[in-house]
């Protein structure tokens, strides 16, 4: 704060006349030291962009009130020194004492970070008529997704756009859902209204069953180290060997050392490999701590806990949709660039809720189409209006942060057709301030998900979805059309 204390002298004062030529190169020294002042705030206001967006985080995760429910890790979170906000009605950390953002970030990309999602919505079907009753609100291939196969996907209303959306395992007995953890109670009460609404009869005929169980932790162990990490707490000579196991892939196994059965799921939204384990709330410290404790024969522990905020600047990184963002009620998988969740099948049969109205998108396009921005000097933030060069408001920002990979702003938004074209350039304004955008291609920064060898073959909903997150761009069908198995 003492560079704020140093007064520029104003231009009017420099009088350049001979008689002043003393006191003109002291005040043009004066006025030197200024400018490095100014050149060393500047960088300093960069390099504390992730400090500002951790507050800015913790102000938009936060309720009015301080308060919330405690996940089964909570007392983990205070022991290692979790800054606590309420998110979701939630308490969780948005980042660590002796973390923070930028380095829980770089954690997550070169080893293996902790977070808890256990606030996130876990919904589970049964019975025969499960398969249908799904499909008649997500856009996947339900019925194509095999046993221990997993898919990404929206659930839609009638009006086209998109209530939520979700990871959908097929667990052979059941479907298993994980949905948001702000959306799940929203989600819960609209599949009940669906089921009495359409499926009644299925319900009293013993033939479909719907459960939202509350019992589970959720931990995501993410980053390259991950599946290392996890094998050494499960034991190298244990039956399930994580390499066999791909992206997008779930099993129910027991982990021994905490004598629990757990679900676990490759998978995550940090754009690494990584593995999200629904444990027994009981038994979710214990797990934790075997992850922390754990050095792959080194020194130092190669796990660390991290935030909300880490986790953000993750997915954004990887181009990934934040609900409430990039993704609402109002906007369409078409505008959101996630026609690739829509099933082959489903495309053609439809029959899920606004069907019509994406078969005609599709057809004859949208008007505005989600994509990635870059810019320089501070982060372009979410709800600022972008104009073209005629002063035309041509679109508006959905997300913004530092990129702690790139060490640049990076952003997502949505533009018109076709300004939302890769090398585009747009004016972002807010609140007076002026600032040039490029569109860029999605994702920012590549992902790291894993395929397990050949003899492990995906379902040909999970594999797609696995080929668009790693390709994902501005039209990602076009982009991975060629990577495709020709059964997708």
């Amino acid at each position: 704060f003492c560079f704020l204390m140093v007064r520029r002298p104003p231009r009017s004062t420099l009088d350049r006349s001979s008689a002043a030529s003393d006191v003109y190169k002291r005040q043009v020294s004066t006025q030197s030291t200024w400018g490095l002042y100014q050149s060393m705030l500047g960088r300093i206001w960069n390099r504390s962009a992730a400090l500002t967006r951790t507050i800015q985080l913790a102000r938009s995760f936060a309720s009015a009130e301080a308060e919330g429910i405690k996940t089964p890790l909570y007392d983990l979170h205070k022991k290692c020194g979790g800054q606590i906000v309420s998110f979701a009605g939630y308490l969780l950390p948005v980042q660590y004492k002796d973390g923070g953002i930028l380095k829980e970030h770089h954690q997550t990309r070169k080893s293996c970070s902790i977070f808890d999602v256990s606030h996130m919505g876990n919904f589970k079907l049964f019975g025969e008529d499960r398969f249908k009753y799904l499909e008649r609100m997500v856009v996947a291939d339900v019925v194509g997704i095999k046993k221990g196969n997993a898919t990404l996907s929206v659930i839609m209303n009638k009006k086209g756009g998109v209530v939520d959306d979700t990871i959908i395992t097929n667990m052979g007995d059941y479907i298993s859902m994980i949905v948001n953890g702000a959306c799940k109670h929203k989600d819960w009460e609209y599949f009940n209204k669906v089921l009495k609404a359409e499926f009644q009869s299925s319900v009293d005929a013993g033939k479909l069953k719907i459960e939202f169980p509350t019992d589970n932790a959720l931990i995501a162990l993410q980053g390259p180290k991950a599946a290392e990490v996890f094998q050494n707490v499960l034991g190298a000579d244990d039956s399930l060997q994580l390499k066999t196991m791909s992206f997008l892939t779930a099993t129910m196994h027991t982990v021994k050392k905490i004598d629990a059965e757990c679900m676990i799921s490759r998978c995550g939204y940090t754009g690494e490999d990584g593995f999200e384990i629904a444990v027994p709330a009981a038994k979710a410290i214990a797990l934790a701590e075997l992850f922390l404790e754990e050095k792959l024969g080194g020194d130092q522990p190669v796990v660390k806990m991290a935030g909300l905020g880490c986790r953000d600047t993750l997915r954004l990184e990887c181009g990934m949709c934040l609900y409430g963002h990039e993704l609402n009620e109002g906007i369409s998988p078409i505008e959101a660039q996630l026609s690739w969740t829509i099933g082959k099948r489903r495309k053609e049969e439809g029959g899920y809720y606004g069907c019509e109205i994406i078969k005609k998108q599709m057809g004859s396009g949208v008007a505005m189409r989600r994509c990635g921005f870059l810019t320089t000097g501070m982060a372009v933030r979410e709800n600022v209006e972008l104009f073209n060069e005629y002063n035309e408001k041509v679109g508006y920002t959905t997300s913004g942060t530092f990129s702690p990979t790139l060490k640049k702003p990076i952003g997502m938004a949505y533009v018109k057709v076709p300004l939302h074209k890769v090398g585009t350039n747009l004016i972002a304004k807010n609140k007076g301030r002026v600032q040039k955008v490029v569109i860029s291609k999605l994702p920012f920064v590549e992902t790291n998900y894993y395929r397990a060898p050949s003899s492990q073959k995906l379902s040909d909903s999970s594999y797609l979805t696995y080929i668009c997150l790693l390709y994902t761009s501005p039209s990602p069908r076009d982009a991975t059309l060629s990577r495709m198995p020709s059964s997708a």
